[in-house]
């Protein structure tokens, strides 16, 4: 029996693409009834639903989190219940990693290949030179806005930087959306619609508005994208950006940043301890046999899961990860319960790259969080309209938050109907 399996790296990337080759090798030693046509397809918005409808895509394929409620309700991926109950540690699975597979009827439809949720990075040396705790961040965004002005009055750089462009400033007003208690979409009659005019995002602009006008204590350069605020981040022209953990990978190799100065910490509360999950799953073909949908999700195992939770494979790829200067020791969101993900936890520490000083702060304060998923519907859309909300409350004085997000629920409301037919 043959399974096509996506996700193979390209050959620009040959280290990682001989590492995938290699594993396919070790599957099929070890299952030799099964065979791996690997593919290097990608996820691709503007193709994917014309390979599914043409029946073109793997037994299994990757998708990011804002793709599997669609899929699910329109039946167009495998329920993988029964072989995910047959894998190891089947029944330690941490529900929050598991819960952007599982349908609305509690079946399971996709497994995690890669997670992670936002959070705070902050500029340890920063928060020294201004008398500032670097070992104590802000847990709110009260003391984020206190922060910067105190950044900014001592040192004359901004204390913090919002991303505004390429959907980097709605996809993280949504993300301080769900500290409020928000959401950028809800479910109405079965469809799903606006819900960034509930309030929250308002608050989420209003402080941001307050921040630029009141406080002048976030820079005057407002148009800029998420790897625009990073490189300043790394340069040492900014105080504090919401980002994820793994962004020090890119602060270390592309950006020559100093590695004492890179701080995280779990995203801020508005009065809810939440942060937006993001990450990738893998979904299997509907058109899978029972056979071939066994094979496809002993491969998920294989690959994905089983470093997260055995402590031999884990060694090993740490030790390679390591060798190739890849960062080890950043915390990820765990599959897993902690009895289970702990003692993999400790292998990688064990081979860390990175200062894990400057990950405490954020490995204990996402462990408390709730993880909220993607948008569903147009997540890409609704991100774009609320770009322009965060564009103008930063570059417009007079620039109204309620106006503006009424602007974006106009241009919205019609994408997401029309996404949904």
């Amino acid at each position: 029996m043959t399974i096509t399996v996506a996700d193979l790296p390209p050959t620009t990337q040959a280290k990682s693409r001989q590492q995938f080759l290699d594993q396919v090798a070790a599957f099929e030693r070890d299952n030799p009834k099964i065979k791996i046509n690997a593919t290097d397809s990608q996820w691709e918005a503007k193709t994917f639903a014309a390979r599914l409808a043409g029946g073109q895509l793997e037994t299994v394929f990757i998708v990011p989190l804002t793709e599997p409620p669609g899929l699910i309700k329109r039946r167009q991926i495998a329920d993988i219940t029964d072989e995910t109950r047959a894998l190891p540690h089947a029944d330690k699975f941490e529900s929050r990693a598991l819960k952007p597979g599982t349908g609305p009827d509690g079946r399971i439809y996709g497994l995690p290949t890669s997670e992670w949720a936002l959070g705070l990075t902050y500029n340890r040396q920063l928060f020294t030179k201004a008398g500032l705790d670097p070992d104590k961040p802000p847990k709110t965004w009260d003391e984020v806005r206190l922060a910067a002005k105190t950044i900014f009055e001592k040192t004359g750089i901004p204390g913090y930087a919002q991303p505004t462009t390429n959907n980097t400033g709605g996809w993280t007003l949504t993300a301080m959306t769900y500290t409020h208690g928000g959401r950028a979409e809800k479910e109405v009659d079965g469809k799903q619609v606006p819900a960034f005019n509930d309030g929250p995002a308002l608050e989420v602009l209003e402080w941001l508005k307050a921040m630029r006008w009141e406080d002048d204590s976030i820079g005057r350069q407002h148009l800029r994208n998420g790897a625009d605020v990073l490189k300043d981040f790394s340069a040492g022209r900014i105080g504090m950006t919401i980002a994820t953990p793994s962004t020090y990978g890119d602060h270390i190799t592309k950006y020559n940043g100093d590695p004492a100065m890179f701080g995280v910490t779990a995203l801020p509360s508005g009065g809810t301890a939440a942060t937006l999950l993001g990450g990738k799953m893998a979904v299997v073909s509907p058109k899978a046999g029972t056979a071939e949908r066994a094979a496809a999700v002993k491969w998920i195992d294989f690959r994905y899961l089983r470093p997260k939770y055995d402590t031999t494979a884990a060694e090993e790829r740490a030790k390679a990860n390591a060798a190739d200067d890849i960062p080890v020791g950043i915390p990820a969101v765990p599959f897993y319960q902690p009895q289970v993900v702990d003692p993999v936890l400790e292998i990688e520490r064990r081979h860390a790259n990175v200062p894990l000083n400057s990950f405490k702060s954020y490995a204990a304060g996402v462990a408390t969080q709730d993880y909220v998923p993607e948008p569903p519907v147009a997540g890409q859309d609704v991100y774009a309209a609320l770009d322009v909300a965060v564009q103008a409350v930063l570059t417009r004085k007079d620039a109204d938050p309620a106006t503006e997000l009424r602007n974006a629920e106009e241009k919205v409301a019609p994408i997401l109907e029309r996404a949904q037919r």
